[in-house]
């Protein structure tokens, strides 16, 4: 982790398919995923109040291809300590969650289980070495599914792991891996990269570029299984409208990624926006917000009880996990 980093991001990790866009309609829709609502969700949603979102700082969520599965982060307010926590849903609820087996050790981040269920890539300071001390940045590893659970995680070979920070990895099914990085020739605080798998298990890895990458900050992109559409969280692009933003750009005829628009106010907020996602199924968008509700022009009178649940509450501030329907985010529909 880089003093540069943390001077400029509150998140360590955070800078932020042959897959079809499923357009939830306007009329109730059949679940068919535990994540899915038995109505439109037409703004942002917290989801799993009271659960998987809290009072706690929860972000960065993953699924197992089913939706029965999610894993997270927990973090101090301060950003100090993040750790991976996983949730099951049994008998119509999700579980308590608990810290993930592989978690708890050292600093884990930014889960991300593959479209086939097999590989789960996730970032940490952990020892490359057993029984070394930490890193003092943060590199990619992999487990893969076993009869028995995840493997021992991996570490990625260089050049996609190096002496500099890498964060929020998304692996195609064709072997892309997309990830940010702050290495030596990122154009500003930080670049979204392209790892291409070749024989032998190494990489070839390349930026980007603009106008993806700029001057600005762009840390967290989820590409889908086709390549041709781009979440992005990134920081101080001239359109900003809080400390982080969710975006959205996609691979244009030319083979180009275009200008990456804003999603909006109904996504973005004065706070902060991160780990953009699309579920599974295609349906909704995922994301994690620092986004606090307006404060009442006439507010009641309240207990001590009322302000510290409050206070305690999930929409405290200190960041949720929202959804929301993939067909109310206008910018999430690619042009013809």
């Amino acid at each position: 982790m880089t003093n540069t980093y943390q001077a400029i991001s509150p998140l360590p990790f955070a800078r932020t398919c042959a897959i079809t866009l499923t357009i939830v309609s306007t009329s109730l829709v059949a679940q068919t995923a535990p994540y899915d609502s038995a109505k439109p969700l037409a703004h942002a949603t917290l989801f799993a109040p009271g659960i998987i979102s809290t009072g706690d700082y929860e972000s960065h969520p993953t699924f197992t291809p089913d939706g029965r599965e999610i894993y997270f982060l927990k973090m101090a307010p301060n950003f100090s300590r993040w750790t991976i926590f996983v949730s099951r849903y049994k008998d119509g609820s999700w579980s308590q969650p608990e810290v993930a087996p592989f978690s708890g050790q050292f600093q884990d981040a930014d889960p991300y289980i593959t479209a086939d269920g097999k590989h789960f890539y996730f970032i940490s300071d952990r020892p490359v070495e057993t029984g070394g001390e930490r890193q003092s940045h943060h590199d990619i590893w992999v487990m893969d599914k076993t009869e028995s659970g995840w493997s021992a995680p991996r570490h990625l070979p260089a050049p996609v792991n190096g002496d500099t920070d890498n964060f929020y990895p998304i692996v195609l099914k064709n072997g892309s891996l997309y990830f940010g990085s702050q290495r030596k020739d990122s154009s500003g605080l930080g670049d979204i990269y392209r790892a291409v798998p070749q024989k032998g298990g190494s990489y070839t890895v390349e930026n980007l570029g603009p106008p993806v990458n700029t001057e600005a900050g762009e840390y967290e992109a989820f590409v889908t299984e086709d390549e041709r559409m781009l979440l992005l969280a990134a920081t101080k692009r001239p359109d900003s409208l809080g400390g982080y933003d969710l975006y959205v750009s996609y691979k244009q005829a030319d083979g180009k990624w275009s200008e990456p628009v804003n999603l909006g106010a109904e996504i973005n907020s004065p706070e902060r926006e991160l780990s953009p996602k699309l579920t599974p199924d295609g349906k909704y968008l995922i994301w994690t917000s620092c986004r606090l509700p307006a404060l009442a022009a006439k507010p009641p009178k309240r207990t001590t009880d009322q302000v510290l649940q409050e206070l305690r509450a999930p929409g405290n501030g200190i960041g949720d996990i929202y959804l929301i329907d993939v067909s109310a985010v206008p910018a999430l529909k690619p042009p013809r």
